[in-house]
């Protein structure tokens, strides 16, 4: 598709949209710009100081439930005691309780319910304590109480280690100061099978030493849960260090997560505190403040958060109310700058673009006058003369006072002048025309009369054994054609067949089909030879093209058929191969020779050298001899005839009478390209042998 620029009417109608419009679309879009980025950072500042306020709340509740397990065990002697006995226990002889503690550890994940040594663990006074504590605080996942040798003294399920000794909490467990509580990062606790805070507790001996630990494990996704109905008005969530979402407040977020990428994980890493863009996983933007979470629980030097509360909106609701004032203002101002277009149009157009419209028309006028007498014929030309005329009588009538009117004299003496001189010119160009049709004419009778218009009788001697019958269907692109065939009698009853293609088509190579036709009735006595024939006949072209200055070359192919000897002989001279078939056989025809042969043209090399084939000649053969131009035939789509389809043509004509096959094949290639005209010229000769009827007594 071509784009095409408007007339001078839309040009103009443009121009004034463009000058009203613009100003009003910069302002816009500042409106637009200013007013959107107000809202989301005033809507931005919010949702930081509310996810602030979460994240503080999530620190409360953490710190509640540390102050929840200080005042247990401060209330349950029995428990501190059964640690401080284990510790003890264990000092006594350190070495055994080194291999105890390893044989165990080893043992662990393969304990059975009942074993002995987890039962021990499980089923003390101590672990009753723990079942009872967490009844009572469904907040809490998991509690575990080791001695000071990281060995577990009591525990509310079997965990995954025994030997608690490596673990980062265990150490910072028993450095902590009397009292003090400590505080890991959120993480996925593989004991408890759930996204936690662990929380760590020292147990202080009577000589102020810890000689044990206690480990709660807290479930953060139920601490989040727990701050829904403060963030029920938009989407909370609680996003880990790694972009996962370990909580949101709502059903759709599962739907329709917020995209944590690296960009954005490198934003809240960067800031901690603040306002940001975040896409969605259907491609929406959220506007979303957010705030680290740090607990003041949590281990000291921390290089970042190990999660973030981000408090979210969708960022089409939060610039709902600019986009519904700037709607009212596009409205308003839109009719604004249409009124003005309106009274401008109308103004210019009395004075400038009717006379211009009218100038326009007389041009055309002019241009398809001269256009119309090639195209239509006289009465065409005659009747957009006629409109041209009645157009310059509307130019003559402008009154405008300004530039305009003096363009439109300009343009009615030239209108007059032009009109003047093509009525000239066509009368000059009519009888030119005419005599060019007229030596045309008589270049395609005198074509004509070079081809053969009777075929030869051969063989004249009723006595030999072989009979030739030949067929041939000729059309040429143009009036004249640069395809060219003869058949010509030599002694001893032999045919000599010659069948070429000028290159191109029209009067040029039509010339070159009448020089080749003096060379090779002038060369019949070396016709015996085909190969030295046409090398004869390729050096005196060649000669002739070269004193020309034209570049020419000739296609051709040359057999001698002896019927006397059953013979017929070859040569060819870039030309496509002729089909050979035999009638009655049930074998599909097949070209004379398969593969490229390097015989060039005639008149491109002056010394060429082409050579001589022999071949048997027997009843019921058919030679079918073909110019490009049949092969080269194109449907609409670009598809050619191609030598495929001529073959299956070829073969379906062999079940009809000789005469009619050369028509017959052109006919299903004028079908197949859906059109009697050919882009280049058409020759098609068909040769038949046949067993010769010898008379009666002879």
């Amino acid at each position: 598709m071509t784009f095409r620029w408007p007339g001078l009417r839309g040009k103009f109608i443009a121009a004034l949209v463009v000058a009203a419009a613009l100003p009003l679309a910069v302002g816009v879009l500042v409106l637009q710009t200013v007013g959107f980025q107000h809202l989301l950072d005033e809507r931005g500042q919010m949702h930081a100081v509310e996810a602030k306020a979460l994240a503080r709340g999530l620190d409360a509740a953490v710190a509640a439930q540390a102050g929840k397990l200080k005042t247990w065990l401060a209330a349950r002697p029995a428990t501190v005691g059964q640690v401080a006995a284990a510790s003890r226990q264990g000092a006594a002889d350190p070495a055994a309780t080194a291999a105890e503690q390893a044989a165990i550890e080893a043992a662990w994940a393969d304990l059975s319910d009942n074993d002995p040594r987890l039962r021990a663990v499980l089923d003390n006074p101590a672990a009753d304590d723990l079942d009872a504590f967490l009844s009572r605080n469904p907040l809490i996942a998991e509690l575990i109480v080791t001695d000071r040798f990281g060995r577990l003294v009591a525990a509310n399920r079997k965990t995954s280690d025994f030997d608690q000794s490596d673990e980062a909490w265990w150490e910072a467990g028993m450095q902590l100061q009397p009292g003090a509580c400590w505080m890991d990062v959120l993480h996925h606790d593989a004991s408890a099978g759930l996204y936690s805070l662990d929380v760590v507790l020292g147990i202080d001996g009577a000589d102020g030493r810890p000689t044990g630990v206690v480990k709660m494990v807290l479930d953060v996704s139920s601490l989040f849960r727990g701050l829904e109905d403060e963030a029920a008005a938009e989407r909370m969530q609680v996003v880990l260090a790694d972009g996962s979402v370990l909580v949101a407040t709502d059903t759709e977020s599962h739907e329709n997560p917020l995209a944590f990428g690296s960009d954005a994980m490198r934003t809240l890493e960067e800031r901690h505190n603040g306002w940001t863009l975040v896409p969605s996983a259907k491609n929406e933007a959220w506007m979303a403040g957010f705030a680290a979470f740090r607990s003041s629980l949590e281990a000291p030097g921390a290089s970042q958060p190990s999660a973030y509360v981000v408090f979210a909106s969708p960022k089409h609701e939060v610039t709902a109310p600019v986009r519904q004032d700037l709607v009212w203002v596009a409205l308003g101002a839109g009719a604004v700058v249409l009124g003005c277009v309106v009274v401008g149009y109308l103004l210019v157009d009395r004075r400038i673009l009717r006379p211009l419209t009218t100038l326009g028309h007389a041009a055309r006028a002019v241009a398809g006058s001269a256009r119309l007498h090639l195209e239509e014929g006289h009465g065409g030309s005659e009747s957009a003369r006629t409109r041209a005329e009645a157009d310059l009588r509307e130019i003559e009538a402008i009154r405008t006072g300004d530039e305009v009117e003096a363009l439109a004299a300009d343009v009615g003496v030239m209108t007059e002048r032009v009109l003047r001189y093509q009525r000239e010119l066509e009368a000059e160009v009519d009888a030119k025309t005419s005599v060019i049709r007229e030596d045309l004419e008589m270049a395609r009778e005198f074509q004509h009369a070079l081809l053969p218009t009777d075929y030869p009788e051969a063989p004249r001697n009723s006595n030999q054994p072989l009979r030739l019958g030949f067929a041939h269907f000729y059309e040429p692109a143009c009036t004249v054609g640069g395809d060219f065939f003869d058949l010509i009698e030599l002694e001893g009853g032999e045919v000599a067949v010659l069948i070429a293609d000028v290159m191109g088509h029209g009067a040029r190579s039509a010339l070159v089909t009448a020089i080749l036709r003096s060379l090779v009735r002038h060369e019949r006595a070396r016709m015996d030879d085909p190969g030295k024939f046409l090398a004869v006949v390729n050096r005196q072209l060649h000669e002739v093209i070269s004193r020309s200055g034209q570049t020419l070359f000739v296609s051709a192919f040359f057999m001698v058929l002896d019927p006397a000897r059953e013979r017929f002989r070859w040569a060819v001279a870039g030309h496509p191969a002729p089909l050979w078939a035999r009638r009655g056989s049930g074998r599909p025809p097949k070209p004379l020779w398969t593969g490229a042969r390097h015989q060039p043209a005639l008149g491109l090399v002056p010394r060429a050298h082409y050579e001589s084939h022999e071949e048997r000649l027997r009843p019921r053969d058919v030679f079918l001899l073909y110019t490009d131009g049949l092969v080269e035939a194109e449907d609409a789509s670009g598809d050619m005839f191609g030598s495929e389809r001529l073959v299956r043509a070829f073969d379906d004509a062999l079940d009809g009478p000789l005469a009619a096959m050369p028509a017959q094949i052109v006919c299903l290639a004028s079908a197949f390209q859906k059109s009697e005209q050919y882009e280049d010229d058409v020759c098609v000769v068909a040769v038949e042998v046949s067993a010769n009827r010898v008379p009666v007594g002879v």
